[in-house]
């Protein structure tokens, strides 16, 4: 009689959890009696996620899939919590920030991020930087500002645009950080606010949607930037702002949420490839000034938290893009 062993070379492993796996992989997962099987995604799709704690709009993020960050946010006041999540469940961390605000940009990993601009009451010059246990204020960017574009790691970011009094509203600027200070770089070539979707590096970085007043309205443009200077790129589909993104600027990467022309809160999604722009799945609430993970996610497995339906949101999806590796429980029917 055929065997698995007798296929691959070796028995089917036992394990208290789910590995890291490669495609048509076989386990036993002992905590929860049951096979599973390694699999890829053949459609795109967005699914439900753990509850925040809290209903809560404009927060920072940062982080994977598995290994999320949400800092920051507003209920009408404006918060200093920071939540971790682990791919199903939300917890508070004990490290809040020294500065309760909202629509502060936030970019980095769960355990090492920089957050920095946002409103506390007004736009400020605020900057932290998380080590993944607390927050440390650090020197602040020359622009009192928020709802910026963040890209980049703790220790060499980029914030982008955004909402300044000193622009009576929409700012082209961009400025950089080294680990220890902040420099003002080459603007944008469209300058916009509430423009959130940044991702990627400190000198790879992209920059989409937004709006700018007086009302010129709903932007689609995306820009990239190589280090020196803004390239216009392929506008989106369908302009928005308060959105989110997740992804890498050069081949892929998803934005998602925020509010379009017409109002609503938005649940479509589109994917960047590199030079065009494709709808994608629809998740399953509109939300504007949502959260999401910027560089660090993917195209594949972005995340989505919080926002405003209206009213607040504690709701989470996470996205699984077309080929992406999946786990399923192996039963008899």
């Amino acid at each position: 009689m055929t065997t698995y062993k007798g296929i691959n070379g070796f028995a089917v492993q036992s394990v208290a959890t789910d590995p890291t796996f490669n495609e048509g992989q076989v386990w036993y997962n002992n905590a929860t009696y049951a096979f599973k099987l390694a699999a890829l995604t053949t459609s795109a799709a967005w699914s439900s996620g753990g509850n925040m704690p809290s209903s809560k709009e404009g927060m920072g993020g940062a982080g994977t899939q598995t290994a999320g960050l949400g800092n920051g946010g507003t209920t009408g006041s404006n918060s200093n919590a920071t939540l971790l999540y682990n791919g199903s469940t939300w917890t508070v961390s004990p490290g809040n920030m020294n500065t309760a605000r909202a629509y502060c940009a936030t970019t980095g990993t769960q355990t090492a991020a920089i957050s920095a601009n946002g409103n506390s009451g007004s736009y400020s010059t605020n900057s932290e930087t998380w080590s993944g246990t607390a927050w440390t204020t650090t020197a602040s960017p020359s622009l009192a500002s928020g709802i910026r574009a963040a890209s980049g790691t703790s220790t060499a970011a980029l914030m982008s645009g955004g909402y300044s009094p000193a622009y009576q509203y929409n700012t082209p600027e961009v400025e950089a950080w080294s680990g220890s200070a902040w420099t003002t770089v080459t603007g944008l070539t469209t300058a916009r606010t509430t423009g959130q979707g940044g991702v990627g590096t400190q000198t790879t970085a992209m920059v989409m949607g937004g709006f700018t007043y007086p009302p010129s309205g709903y932007r689609a443009e995306a820009e990239l930037y190589n280090g020196t200077s803004w390239t216009n790129l392929t506008s989106m589909n369908t302009g928005r702002r308060y959105h989110a993104a997740s992804g890498s600027p050069s081949s892929a990467l998803i934005y998602f949420g925020g509010t379009a022309p017409a109002g609503a809160g938005v649940a479509t999604s589109e994917i960047w490839n590199g030079s065009t722009w494709t709808a994608s799945a629809t998740g399953a609430t509109g939300r504007q000034s949502v959260g999401g993970l910027g560089n660090s996610g993917t195209s594949a497995a972005a995340l989505v938290f919080g926002g405003s339906v209206p009213p607040y949101s504690n709701l989470t999806e996470s996205y699984l893009g077309a080929g992406a590796p999946v786990t399923r429980t192996i039963t008899t029917s």
